[in-house]
């Protein structure tokens, strides 16, 4: 009989292998994203970030996710990172100086790990590059004596927090303050410090946060400039005299004819369209620029491959 062991050396219970950790922690399957990109500004990313130093890495790990589904040049620079894990080989390989049991013990697991999706797998690891880390829980089933993975559930970053005490060590969040340790054998872990330091502080989400907040200041300002100055006045007159009646009617002709091209008005009014004011959007574009580039830096070391615009690097690179 083979006993496995965890990485602490201590003997693991094949009673932990029947069900996931998670399948007895339904407060963490009930849950739904806060989305703290609502609303985001500066002081509230100073608490978020403050937050998960201090061990409670739910707010930030949400914010991470809402960034990458928000932010189409972000979300496109991240797969680049994340799709070139694929384009890999992969082996699973005994040591040098294995004996026969222990290099048969090797191609029976690299035979296994072939037979599931590797490449979900591996794209769900790669997840952790923005928040610092990324958990799959493995479903075990059993063959006869033989145990293997069966399933493999990509598990929400926000679903798991730090001791104080302990800021490197991942642990799954409960009633408690101090949450549950993750079952050994039960998880996949990766990590992804884009810096060192402890886990909370090591992915790009915290790097890339600012220029995620300005963009999204400048684009919404450059959307504000284009309804403002992008259209003509429309100026109605009427007569003297004219009755609220009339003046309404005056009103909703001239808000209604800049959508639907027509309308009609009492005889005596007018409606006039003054050229637009005139404005630049050059600072907006700007700064969408420099969130762009930054982003671009962060991620993938480089503009080349993303920029295409007037400096025309992208399709050189």
């Amino acid at each position: 009989m083979v006993t496995l062991y965890d990485h602490r050396g201590e003997p693991v219970k094949t009673g932990q292998l029947k069900e996931p950790q998670t399948a007895r922690m339904a407060h963490l399957h009930r849950e739904f994203a806060n989305h703290p990109s609502r609303g985001l500004t500066p002081a509230r990313i100073a608490r978020i970030l403050e937050q998960a130093e201090q061990g409670d890495l739910t707010a930030q790990a949400e914010l991470a996710e809402d960034m990458e589904e928000k932010d189409a040049h972000l979300y496109a620079e991240l797969s680049k990172r994340r799709r070139a894990v694929l384009a890999r080989d992969w082996d699973v390989l005994p040591a040098e100086d294995a004996s026969g049991a222990e290099k048969q013990a090797a191609e029976t697991v690299a035979a296994i790990l072939r037979g599931m999706d590797m490449d979900s797998l591996l794209l769900d690891l790669a997840a952790g590059i923005l928040p610092g880390y990324a958990c799959i829980e493995i479903e075990w089933g059993r063959d006869g004596s033989t145990w293997a993975p069966e399933a493999l559930h990509y598990r929400p970053p926000s679903w798991f927090m730090t001791r104080t005490d302990d800021r490197d060590t991942l642990r799954l969040r409960t009633a408690t303050a101090d949450g549950e340790h993750l079952q050994p054998w039960g998880w996949i872990e990766h990590r992804h410090p884009a810096k060192s330091g402890y886990v909370a502080r090591g992915g790009l989400v915290r790097v890339l946060t600012w220029p995620f907040l300005f963009r999204n200041y400048a684009a919404r300002d450059m959307a504000e400039f284009l309804e403002i100055y992008g259209l003509p006045l429309r100026l109605g007159t009427y007569p003297v005299g004219a009755g609220d009646d009339e003046k309404a009617t005056l009103m909703r002709a001239v808000v209604g004819i800049g959508h639907a091209a027509a309308g009609i008005i009492p005889e005596g009014m007018r409606i006039e369209f003054q050229e637009a004011t005139t404005g630049a959007s050059d600072p907006f574009s700007a700064m969408l620029n420099w969130a762009e580039k930054s982003m671009s830096k962060a991620i993938v070391g480089q503009t080349l491959s993303s920029d295409t615009g007037d400096s025309g690097g992208g399709p050189f690179a």
